[in-house]
C-alpha cells in the first residue's frame, strides 16, 4: 500500500503471486477477498474504471501502468525467445484444449522459449501452467493438470464478484476461492523450481482471476496497454489457440504489426479437424483475411502456419531461431 492507496503508483518490480495472493488461506474461503489483488479491483471499480473519474485517480493509475510496462521491458529484452500464446478464457480444466496448450508451453519452455499470455483463466491459465512446470516431470504436469480438473470450470457468476460501486459478493469471492485453491497449492508446492513466464492481464477484467503460475506478473489498470504489451512481446512467435474477441483483437492487432514492421511468427492452432474445417477456417474464418492481407510479405510463406498438430507448432517456432 502507498499513501493509502492499495497500489504503488511508482512500482520497481512487476507483481508475483505471492504478493497479490498475499491474504489467501487455503481453508478460508472469504480469504480471496481479503487479497491484494481484490484490493486494486475495488478501488478501480469504485473510481469508474476506464474512463476514471478522478483525474487524480487517472494520474496515478497512468503512473503504475508506465511503472509495470518498463519492468515489462526490462524482463522481455533478457530473451529473443519470448513467445506469447493466445486463447480463450472459458477454455474448462478437463478440456483436450486445455491439456494441448499446457503441453505445448511445456514443450517450448523445454528448449529455452520464454512464455507469455494474458494472465488470467483458460489457455492463458494453462500456458502459465505449463511453463512453471518445465524443472518437473511431464508425468508431474498431466497429474497437475488432472488435479485442477476436479474445479474445472469458473463459477458461472464469476463477472458479478465487483459492483460498479467496487463492493464485492462475498458469495463469489468464495466461489473463486475454491476455484483457485488447487492452483494456488500447486504454485506454491513448486517454491523455487517455478518456472518463468510473463502474466499480462488487467484489473478491467478484473473478476477473472490472475492466473499463479506466472513467476512474473504484468498487472495494468488500461487495457488497451495490456493488448498491446502482449502481441509487442511474442518477438519469436504467437499461438492463437480457439478464443473468441479478445483473441481476434489479438490476431490483428499482430497482423497489423507485420504487416507495418518486423514479421514476427504466426501460428494458428486448432483443434484436429478435416482440412478446411478448422477452427479457424470454419468457426471463425480467420485465414482467407490473413492470407488475402499478409499473403504477398516475402515472408508470408516461412512465418505464418495453420496448424492442429501441437508438435508441429513447437516444431516450427523452435525452427525460427
Amino acid at each position: 500500500m502507498s499513501g493509502g492507496l492499495p497500489f504503488d503508483p511508482l512500482r520497481g518490480a512487476l507483481y508475483t503471486k505471492d504478493e497479490l495472493f498475499h491474504e489467501f488461506i487455503m481453508d478460508d474461503p472469504d480469504s480471496y477477498a481479503r487479497c491484494t489483488d481484490i484490493e486494486i479491483l475495488k478501488y478501480f471499480f469504485k473510481n469508474g474504471k476506464n474512463p476514471v473519474r478522478d483525474s487524480r485517480a487517472s494520474t496515478l493509475q497512468a503512473l503504475h501502468d508506465n511503472s509495470i510496462a518498463g519492468c515489462a521491458a526490462e524482463l522481455l529484452n533478457r530473451s529473443n525467445r519470448t513467445i506469447a500464446i493466445m486463447g480463450g478464457h472459458r477454455i474448462d480444466r478437463n478440456e483436450d484444449s486445455y491439456a494441448r496448450c499446457a503441453q505445448l508451453a511445456y514443450a517450448l519452455a523445454s528448449k529455452g522459449c520464454f512464455l507469455v499470455s494474458g494472465g488470467g483463466p483458460g489457455a492463458m491459465e494453462a500456458t502459465h501452467l505449463g511453463a512453471s512446470l518445465v524443472r518437473r516431470s511431464l508425468n508431474d504436469l498431466d497429474a497437475a493438470i488432472k488435479e485442477l480438473g476436479r474445479r474445472a470450470t469458473l463459477p458461472a457468476n464469476y463477472k458479478n464478484l465487483v459492483s460498479p460501486e467496487g463492493t464485492i459478493d462475498q458469495n463469489v469471492a468464495r466461489a473463486l476461492h475454491d476455484w483457485l485453491a488447487p492452483a494456488i497449492q500447486i504454485a506454491d508446492s513448486l517454491g523455487d523450481e517455478l518456472g518463468p513466464s510473463l502474466g499480462i492481464p488487467t484489473w478491467l477484467y478484473g473478476y477473472e482471476p490472475t492466473t499463479p503460475f506466472a513467476s512474473h506478473i504484468a498487472k495494468y489498470f488500461q487495457n488497451s496497454l495490456r493488448e498491446d504489451g502482449l502481441v509487442t512481446a511474442g518477438v519469436a512467435g504467437i499461438v492463437f489457440m480457439e478464443g473468441k474477441a479478445g483473441t481476434i483483437q489479438e490476431v490483428f492487432q499482430d497482423a497489423t504489426q507485420n504487416y507495418y514492421g518486423t514479421f514476427c511468427p504466426m501460428v494458428f492452432l486448432s483443434s484436429p479437424a478435416e482440412s478446411g474445417h478448422h477452427y479457424w477456417e470454419k468457426a471463425l474464418p480467420v485465414r482467407a483475411l490473413i492470407e488475402s492481407l499478409l499473403g504477398e510479405h516475402p515472408q508470408f510463406p516461412s512465418k505464418v502456419l495453420f496448424t492442429d498438430s501441437s508438435e508441429e507448432t513447437a516444431n516450427f517456432l523452435i525452427s525460427q531461431f
